[in-house]
């Protein structure tokens, strides 16, 4: 674990030196951020008005600086064909996981995740053009904390939405199936 999160250690000095340069600059970065959520049950989410990747995007967008939002290949999908992109099934288990855990709405038992774009923070110390109350040019300086990339900060928020999104998607398929037993044998687990 290290402040950006960045799962490649030897990445974290470059980080915090492009940072460091940002501050100096008095400006700012996106960001790109991958949530995955491992062991998600099979059968969460419904096939229209609950689905479950439809709950992941809206919480997943409430966050601040998000601008949007993929699940599994994405936009990336429209550069393949259905038979690349179909995840397919065996005795073994899923071939892939393009779909990124849910399928039709409902979670795959498959690892789920999502990306998320981060705009750059327009609050920064570089003076910006704006208009006052009466319509007229005014410069803004933004005073205060300076964050060169809010992305930084949104990783646990990240990791959080996803966390209760999918536990509101849990609580409510016990309380509607809690009866409700199956013997549907798990893919891979013979």
């Amino acid at each position: 674990q290290n402040a950006f999160f960045c799962p490649d250690p030897d990445k974290v000095a470059e980080l915090e030196s492009y940072m460091d340069q940002l501050r100096r600059d008095q400006d700012s970065v996106g960001a790109e951020i991958t949530v995955i959520a491992d062991g998600v049950p099979v059968g969460l989410g419904e096939p229209v008005f609950d689905r479950l990747d439809a709950d992941l995007a809206h919480g997943l967008m409430s966050i601040n600086a998000v601008k949007g939002i993929e699940i599994g290949a994405g936009f990336g999908c429209i550069a393949q064909r259905g038979s690349e992109h179909r995840d397919e099934m065996t005795p073994e288990g899923f071939l892939s996981n393009h779909a990124g855990g849910v399928l039709g709405g409902i979670s795959s038992g498959q690892p789920i995740v999502a990306r998320l774009a981060l705009k750059p923070t327009s609050s920064i110390t570089t003076p910006g053009r704006s208009i006052d109350v009466h319509g007229e040019p005014v410069e803004v300086i933004t005073k205060g904390r300076h964050d060169p990339c809010v992305g930084i900060r949104a990783t646990p928020i990240a990791e959080a939405m996803m966390a209760i999104t999918l536990l509101d998607h849990w609580l409510r398929h016990r309380g509607q199936n809690a009866d409700v037993s199956v013997d549907t044998p798990r893919l891979g687990q013979r």
